[in-house]
């Protein structure tokens, strides 16, 4: 009998640690339970016993876990800033005051109006004016390049041209045309703009008629010059004139 119970316990042991190492091959520290009471061998092998099974008593003290709820959890009101107290929202008051149309009342004068005006207008036209030029800088750039270029080159064609004359300058050719001119006669009725055209006095009596002289091309550079009788004549007179015209004599 004792050899039974023994091979029994026996096998238990072994199927009950081969199971745990089994089961826990991931850990170290493997925790075997304890071996089987003599009770339930007896019980195993006496099937007429009583089999309730009864398990050691834990060695901790139980320890009870309570966790809030909603009937627990109390009203947490965080504080407004500034020590403000919250405001109830309320439903809007009527308008006490009532809506008035400025354009109503009496109207404010303007002083210098169209001064004012003015001088608004001017200032809108520089900003418009700077608001241009700042987006079309280049455009404008290109436009001056471009006139000075062409400013460059009618210069450069006026100095050629005077150049060109200046080499081909005769001087007697000079003085016969300018005699020529001199000599020309106006036969033209009209004026270019349609208006009837009087004869100045050179066209009715020449030069050489008017003074007596003898008809020739010899131009006298002193001619129209007085002579000394003349002179004397002329000085006389002014010495009359401002005897008879002055004002100092006048009032006298």
């Amino acid at each position: 009998m004792n050899r039974l119970v023994s091979s029994l316990s026996r096998f238990s042991l072994n199927s009950l640690s081969g199971r745990s190492l089994h089961s826990f091959t991931a850990s170290t520290s493997v925790v075997t339970p304890p071996p089987p009471s003599p009770q339930i061998i007896h019980s195993i092998l006496n099937p007429d016993v009583d089999r309730a099974i009864r398990l050691p008593p834990t060695l901790r003290s139980p320890q009870i876990y309570t966790f809030p709820t909603p009937e627990r959890i109390q009203k947490i009101e965080a504080p407004a800033p500034g020590g403000i107290e919250p405001i109830e929202k309320l439903d809007p008051l009527e308008q006490k005051s009532p809506v008035v149309d400025p354009s109503a009342g009496k109207k404010t004068p303007m002083i210098a109006g169209p001064r004012l005006l003015t001088i608004r207008r001017k200032k809108m036209k520089k900003h418009k004016r700077k608001q241009r030029f700042d987006r079309d800088y280049f455009k404008y750039q290109k436009y001056h390049r471009a006139k000075k270029l062409n400013s460059e080159r009618e210069f450069r064609a006026k100095m050629k041209e005077i150049l060109g004359e200046l080499e081909t300058f005769d001087p007697m050719e000079y003085v016969n045309d300018t005699i020529k001119r001199s000599k020309r006669e106006w036969s033209q009725e009209l004026a270019p703009t349609g208006r009837k055209l009087y004869p100045h006095w050179s066209q009715l009596v020449s030069l050489e008629e008017l003074y007596g002289l003898e008809t020739s091309d010899y131009i006298d550079k002193r001619a129209g010059l007085p002579n000394d009788e003349d002179r004397e004549q002329i000085a006389r007179q002014k010495e009359e004139y401002t005897k008879k015209y002055t004002t100092a004599n006048i009032k006298n």
